[in-house]
């Protein structure tokens, strides 16, 4: 399923393709998965490890969380999320996908604004702050991947990291209270 939407993304998509790829009949898919938005959701969800990262501080749970973020959406599960994002911000009316997929770092998210908000180090996750920079966050690895992505994975893991901290610490400027 993974392989089929990263190749041809919504509009190529389809059961007869995913069954075609695996050496099966579009039945067999049936007996599992209702349909093929279900089939493409868990692809995503059995190759996606949710982030964790808790450092003690603001600045390394995000630089952690967006390195690993950068390097899933580098992965084909990842970049299926991708290409589910951005067929989705085009439709008409948008499924079910991309907030099922997201859900998982959204909540990883939540769990480090929460600490963050313990710690005393923002006001709360719901200031227009923090939201503006989850979004920028979001923004800028989406970008990245479908702008950049043959340079990134031309880079070693660890100049991926150093170009996340970077911009993380610019994310962390906005944040200054």
């Amino acid at each position: 399923a993974l392989a089929e939407y990263a190749a041809h993304g919504r509009a190529g998509y389809s059961l007869n393709g995913v069954a075609r790829r695996a050496g099966v009949g579009k039945s067999s898919i049936y007996l599992r998965w209702r349909d093929k938005d279900t089939l493409l959701i868990d692809a995503v969800h059995a190759r996606t490890e949710v982030p964790t990262a808790d450092t003690g501080t603001l600045a390394g749970d995000m630089k952690a969380i967006y390195a690993w973020l950068l390097e899933h959406f580098l992965t084909e599960a990842g970049w299926v999320a991708v290409r589910i994002a951005v067929d989705a911000a085009g439709a008409e009316s948008a499924p079910a996908a991309p907030m099922t997929i997201g859900a998982q770092h959204a909540e990883s998210l939540r769990r480090m604004w929460e600490r963050a908000t313990e710690r005393g180090e923002i006001p709360g996750p719901d200031d227009p702050q923090v939201r503006l920079v989850t979004r920028m966050m979001y923004g800028d690895l989406m970008l990245r991947v479908m702008v950049d992505r043959g340079r990134l994975l031309a880079l070693d893991a660890d100049t991926r990291r150093t170009e996340a901290h970077f911009v993380v610490e610019m994310m962390l400027r906005m944040l200054r209270y």
